[in-house]
């Protein structure tokens, strides 16, 4: 028993015994309401549905990603409110409900209703980011009070929704590079081939160029046989993101996040050039993914949807680093094929790890230099007087509203 309904109990007695009317009745009027509030406590949450349904798992930031909140009162009890709190991420923004604070889960998402008998209702909101990141909503306390709207009784719904918010992209100019014969534009799709690395015949098929036919098998075998060669490595790029922005101890270090999210609107702005010419790619970093591992990687492919794979790896990558980019680059010379392009994305002066990139570069790896940030130019420069291919990737503007990326 309450103690409120102990009083009730006690008011009646009182009254009863004492002869006074006005005891009884109020003693009754609080056993009434505390009924009722025992009904609501005990029924006021059965029968509740609640469903978060987010129209898209991803998306790119500055978009908006429409967000479906359906509540359902599936009994004959009906309530005079029911409230919803749904923890949200730091930086996820609701449009059209502002979130609030509250003590359990800090950034909340409210709802509330009053719901009839067997009433349904949807509410449709819009859900967009910050910046970029893994986003998620839920869990949710749903609470109930009861027709006086005391607060009756409260759940937990464990559900979370996972929101996935790429970086920002701009267009950027053609990452494409002369092949290194021949001074001929390599091709656009398609696996461009090497004439030096020779690696058997095949039968002729009408259309072959005549003198790629082999003369000496053909005649041994009485007919027109074709070379074969192992197509050309000149393709592959596996960028190298730096996330660390100033010399000294990457985990030591302060950051500026407008200077990182610059680093990783160019990084994904030259993943999405690199799909467009049909090349074959990758991303490496030393950063945290959500894995227990120190480095994070998207293998070099040249598979349908690897733009959407380097992309997921960027929402996911947190924004300091993980390791020293020395020892990023050392672990690239034990997993890289030769005939590979490492194409550095950095916002700081290379001298630290001049020395780890041309023993990447006497490995069979090619190196080129992409220095972003307030001081690209200078470090790009610098880059190229120490005899390496470098170039400023410079964007028009603060990473929010910039709208193309510029290399010089």
């Amino acid at each position: 028993m309450t103690i409120r309904v102990l009083a009730g109990l006690g008011l009646v007695l009182a009254g009863a015994i004492l002869g006074v009317p006005v005891a009884g009745v109020l003693g009754i009027i609080v056993l009434m309401l505390e009924t009722v509030h025992w009904v609501w406590t005990t029924r006021g949450l059965g029968g509740i549905h609640y469903t978060r349904r987010l129209a898209m798992s991803r998306m790119a930031w500055g978009d908006q990603v429409p967000l479906e909140i359906e509540i359902w009162n599936r009994k004959r009890l009906p309530l005079a409110w029911l409230r919803a709190d749904d923890a949200t991420s730091e930086g996820l923004i609701v449009l059209d409900r502002p979130s609030i604070e509250t003590e359990e889960y800090g950034p909340t998402l409210r709802n509330t209703w009053t719901l009839a008998p067997y009433e349904r209702v949807v509410r449709h909101l819009r859900v967009t980011s910050e910046r970029r990141g893994v986003f998620t909503l839920g869990p949710v306390d749903v609470s109930v009070g009861d027709l006086f709207a005391r607060p009756a009784a409260t759940i937990e719904l464990p559900g979370i929704d996972t929101l996935l918010v790429w970086p920002r992209t701009v267009p950027a100019p053609s990452m494409a590079r002369p092949e290194r014969w021949g001074d001929l534009d390599r091709a656009r799709r398609g696996l461009a081939e090497d004439p030096s690395r020779f690696s058997g015949v095949r039968p002729y098929s009408p259309g072959d160029p005549i003198r790629r036919i082999h003369p000496r098998i053909s005649e041994r075998l009485r007919r027109p046989m074709t070379k074969r060669f192992e197509p050309s490595r000149e393709r592959d790029v596996l960028i190298a993101l730096d996330l660390q922005t100033e010399p000294g101890m990457g985990w030591s270090l302060s950051f500026e996040d407008d200077l990182v999210e610059s680093l990783f609107v160019v990084a994904g702005s030259v993943a999405r050039s690199l799909a467009a010419e049909h090349a074959s790619f990758g991303l490496t970093a030393a950063g945290y993914s959500g894995l227990p591992q120190r480095f994070a990687d998207v293998a070099v492919a040249p598979a349908v949807g690897q733009a959407e794979r380097v992309l997921d790896l960027l929402a996911r990558l947190s924004a300091t680093p993980s390791a020293p980019f020395e020892t990023l680059l050392g672990r690239i010379e034990r997993r890289t094929s030769s005939g590979t392009t490492v194409l550095v994305v950095t916002a700081r002066a290379m001298g630290p790890f001049v020395k780890p990139l041309r023993r990447l570069g006497r490995s069979g790896l090619g190196i080129a230099i992409l220095a972003t940030g307030p001081d690209a130019l200078v470090h790009a420069a610098a880059a190229r007087a120490a005899g390496f291919v470098a170039r400023a990737a410079i964007l028009d503007g603060p990473w929010p509203t910039a709208t193309r990326l510029a290399l010089s």
